[in-house]
């Protein structure tokens, strides 16, 4: 090999290194910068009640896993509540409650999505047990009720939430949601 050859290998050799070590350097600085964005940066996660379809009431008879399933939707949609998604839990309560008890129930439901605008809140349900009585058409849901500002946690309470369905049209519709006490 000759000197010119050797030269030329060389200065190919060390401007491929330098790329390296400068491609090597910018995905350095991209992961610094990206690690910094998502440390300043503040997530929520906002749980979204389920869609359930409208369900029958065969001869009288309740389904449990239905009933239960509106008692959770109802309840995720008065408590899982976020600036962002209470017109969403508006219409879901809309959609499950009766239509003699629709305008109270969101009479309540938009004075406590006042307050959660004003406050610049968001309020999340979990849930730990449910009870049934059918006979009354009555769920009762055990569960904690967590405020966040933004993601902070501020609060943590027992809650206690009754649920009262009514028969209708071969159907069962949201009666009445409301907070009862450890006691009831």
């Amino acid at each position: 090999m000759n000197f010119q050859n050797m030269d030329k290998a060389l200065r190919k050799s060390r401007r491929a290194l330098m790329v390296v070590g400068v491609s090597a350097v910018a995905l350095v600085g991209s992961n610094v910068l990206m690690a910094a964005k998502m440390y300043s940066q503040s997530n929520q996660v906002v749980l979204v009640p389920t869609v359930v379809s409208d369900g029958m009431v065969a001869r009288g008879s309740v389904d449990k896993g239905y009933v239960e399933a509106l008692a959770l939707d109802a309840v995720y949609a008065m408590y899982n509540s976020s600036p962002r998604t209470i017109l969403y839990g508006r219409s879901v309560l809309e959609r499950l409650s009766g239509p003699a008890e629709r305008a109270s129930i969101l009479d309540t439901y938009d004075r406590i999505s006042k307050d959660i605008t004003e406050r610049k809140i968001s309020t999340v349900f979990f849930p730990r047990k449910i009870e049934h009585n059918f006979a009354k058409y009555e769920v009762v849901v055990e569960g904690d009720l967590a405020t966040y500002l933004e993601t902070t946690q501020v609060t943590r309470e027992d809650r206690r939430i009754l649920i009262r369905f009514k028969p209708q049209a071969g159907s069962v519709r949201l009666a009445a949601i409301g907070k009862i006490s450890a006691q009831e």
